[in-house]
Formats: structure tokens, sequence, C-alpha cells
């Protein structure tokens, strides 16, 4: 079972990321580390997978310079035998259009010495419909401003 301060490694990076402190989430990231999202295949730069902390923080970083984080906050944290499941709730704003976009979102977090080496992020079926129609709308909206999306994104 993961000790409490696996768990207190998980709730650092939470409430780093939500005060914007960007530099302590990469410093609690393991150089190692494995982050899957079950709709990667879907081509939405910021919903993709990554290897390596030199991935996850290019991916956080794509986050950050799209949307504001306005909050992210554990609704829920179970500690299973090996794992943490937790679920947190993002608000989040798109930086072009001022669009709010809040999601919920689980994770299954492994804590190795002190730091993240496996994040796993599972999208709801239902959210992701939703998800992907914003992203639409913001992507049409971005370009009436003319500022387009980036090229890896194929809604």
């Amino acid at each position: 079972m993961p000790r409490e301060s696996d768990v207190s490694v998980f709730r650092l990076a939470v409430r780093y990321w939500n005060d914007g402190d960007f530099d302590a989430v990469l410093a609690l990231i393991a150089d190692d580390i494995r982050h899957t999202v079950n709709v990667d295949a879907l081509g939405i730069p910021w919903m993709a997978s990554a290897v390596g902390k030199t991935d996850v923080a290019a991916r956080l970083g794509l986050i950050r310079e799209t949307f504001v984080i306005d909050a992210f906050v554990i609704e829920s944290l179970i500690m299973e035998t090996e794992d943490i499941r937790a679920t947190v709730v993002g608000y989040h704003t798109h930086r072009k259009t001022g669009e709010r976009l809040d999601v919920r979102l689980r994770f299954r977090v492994r804590v190795r010495d002190g730091m993240l080496v496996r994040l796993e992020e599972t999208v709801d079926a239902a959210y992701f419909e939703a998800f992907e129609r914003f992203v639409r709308y913001l992507g049409q909206t971005a370009e009436e401003l003319g500022n387009a999306p980036p090229e890896s994104f194929s809604a």
C-alpha cells in the first residue's frame, strides 16, 4: 500500500499546479515517468500520453500556454495496494477566447522514492465528447481571430 508520504507527493503536485508553480511540479516528476491518457489516439495535443520528464514537461507546458489554470483540486483520493487513485477537478480559461473549460479527471498514480513515476489519466466518454466539441469551437474561433490551432490537432 502506498505510504502517506507517497500521497503527500501527489497532493503537492496538484497544489503546485493549482498555484501555478510549474518548476515545483517538475521537481516531483521522475526522469522516466510514464503518463498515459485514454484518449491519446485522438490527436488533441494537451491530452496526449508522454514518456519521460521532457515529454511530460512539454505537454504540461502546452496546457499552461493554452489555458489559465483557475483551480485544480483533488475531489477524492483512495490508496490502493500499490497506487493512488484520485479524481481531480480543474477549472480553466482558454487564453485566446476567454472560454471556460471545467474538467473532471481520474488518475491512477504511482510514486517511487518521492517522485511521480506513473500517471494514468482517464477521461469519461461523455466528458470527452463535450471537450471535443469545445476544442473544435475554440479552433474555429481562433482561426476567425487569425490564430490557427496547432498543426497536430485534427478534430
